[in-house]
């Protein structure tokens, strides 16, 4: 399995486990265990095994809207998974085809590049021993199908309506969507692939008499139906399900259906809120064998832009959340657009790696271990900072002042060789930066341009900026707006 045993004697590091993500796991760990100083490490004697508790420990690397992970150089993104892949986690799903929202403005240049980076980043992946998971499908075409295939818009707008959605219920609608994930996956025939994963919302659905209600019936046929097409290419894969934006309807019309359906293996189960109720209150029925895990939204609460001010860390809210599912989830796949919250990331797989760990502790190590020579438990105060001034209008001066005392005297004390990564430098921008925020009182403050254009190289969102610039929408979630 994943488990790998550490031992640290003399000098000496051990590190044995049944296979290679085991061997990074425990890699990872005794890494993390040294303390680190100028010119050299210390190594402490004892046992720092790696034994997850969660069985599914996923990441899901969003590529879209000219963001990190759309527009990162594939060598950058390669070696970013590498640390994740050190933390914890034992897969990752990849948008492994331009979705149409960008298709529809990128050419095909921009999309050949991107097929490119989905491979570098697939090949990472498969060699790290880390599992793959792919869409599977949804009912979004591309923006040059027949104006008569679009779907009837939700009326529940968080479901997304981008315009996009198909109907499935035509024929003709259902041919093109087996053709469009058809083709689409042709460049990944003969790979060994994990998981396919099946979208119901946002963006998806469609509310005409014949699909609705789409979370109830149309969801499932469509992806019963793109399931047998990919089996036939990908026997060993194997299938999860969204139900993100599910109301207790459609829950309960799933949990019906796995009452005499054992085809899925995992259901992805979170809001974009508190944690939904129906997963709580009622058990999966007897007998069956899916799995439910969450869906950590690390990336998009509290504060817009998303990455706009640098650094974004909430553990005390990620923590409740943590603990509201634990009892019933196996695992997780959080959802990242980018780099600016690391610190988040960091802390969900600690969790789900050890459900009992401290949050302070695990916060501490990440202080350690990217950025030795400062205190750790100063760390800890200003990723607390952070979470109490992350909604921008509930800022303090207070609280920002003492963000920034502590930006500053950690800034002394990192050892010159991290001084400069974009670890720490997002972790301090992002203090002198919401300080200039509440001295001007506005979200661009101008003294705040020279920080704005490290975080935008840091983030590789130069393009984001300049299409948000130009007006374009929906855009500029990830990149400092300013002008």
């Amino acid at each position: 399995g994943e488990n790998a045993r550490v031992t640290v004697k003399d000098g000496v590091a051990t590190v044995t486990a049944g296979r290679f993500r085991g061997l990074l796991y425990g890699a990872g760990n005794l890494l993390r265990s040294f303390a680190y100083r100028a010119d050299d490490f210390l190594a402490k004697d004892g046992d720092c095994g790696f034994r997850p508790a969660k069985e599914i420990r996923m990441t899901y690397i969003v590529r879209h809207f000219l963001n990190y992970y759309m527009d990162a150089p594939a060598d950058v993104q390669c070696r970013y998974l590498d640390d994740l892949a050190l933390d914890g986690i034992n897969g990752a799903h990849v948008f492994f085809d331009m979705p149409p929202v960008d298709a529809a403005r990128e050419g095909e240049a921009a999309k050949a590049a991107f097929l490119k980076t989905s491979l570098a980043i697939i090949d990472r992946l498969e060699a790290l021993d880390l599992d793959v998971s792919v869409e599977g499908g949804s009912n979004q075409l591309p923006e040059d199908s027949p104006a008569s295939w679009r779907g009837t818009p939700n009326t529940d707008m968080h479901r997304g309506n981008l315009g996009f959605n198909a109907c499935p219920s035509k024929p003709e609608v259902m041919a093109a969507i087996r053709r469009f994930y058809g083709e689409g996956l042709a460049p990944l025939r003969g790979r060994n692939l994990g998981w396919f994963r099946y979208w119901s919302f946002d963006e998806g659905g469609c509310e005409c008499e014949q699909c609705s209600p789409y979370g109830e019936k149309k969801i499932l046929e469509v992806m019963e139906t793109l399931r047998a097409d990919h089996a036939k290419d990908f026997p060993k894969a194997k299938t999860m399900l969204s139900t993100w934006i599910f109301h207790d309807s459609d829950f309960a019309a799933l949990w019906k259906y796995l009452e005499t359906h054992d085809t899925i293996d995992c259901i992805l189960v979170d809001h974009t809120g508190e944690y939904p109720r129906y997963p709580l209150e009622h058990p999966l029925p007897k007998g069956c064998r899916t799995k439910i895990i969450t869906f950590p939204e690390i990336s998009m609460w509290g504060r817009y832009p998303w990455g706009g001010y640098g650094a974004t860390a909430f553990p005390k809210r990620l923590h409740r959340l943590f603990k509201v599912a634990d009892p019933i989830s196996s695992g997780c796949q959080y959802y990242t657009e980018g780099i600016y919250e690391d610190i988040n990331k960091w802390f969900v797989t600690a969790l789900y790696v050890d459900p009992a760990a401290n949050p302070d502790s695990i916060l501490a190590q990440y202080a350690a271990y990217h950025f030795p020579g400062t205190n750790p438990d100063d760390f800890v105060r200003l990723a607390n900072l952070m979470e109490d001034n992350h909604v921008i209008k509930e800022m303090t001066v207070g609280r920002a002042d003492e963000m920034v005392k502590l930006v500053k005297k950690m800034d002394a004390e990192i050892l010159p060789s991290m001084k400069g990564s974009w670890r720490w430098r997002q972790v301090y921008l992002r203090a002198i930066i919401d300080r200039e925020v509440i001295r001007e009182g506005r979200n661009d403050p101008e003294s705040a341009r020279a920080a704005f254009d490290e975080l935008v190289k840091i983030y590789h969102v130069e393009r984001q900026l300049k299409l948000w610039r130009s007006g374009y929408t929906p855009c500029g979630w990830t990149t400092p707006q300013y002008r």
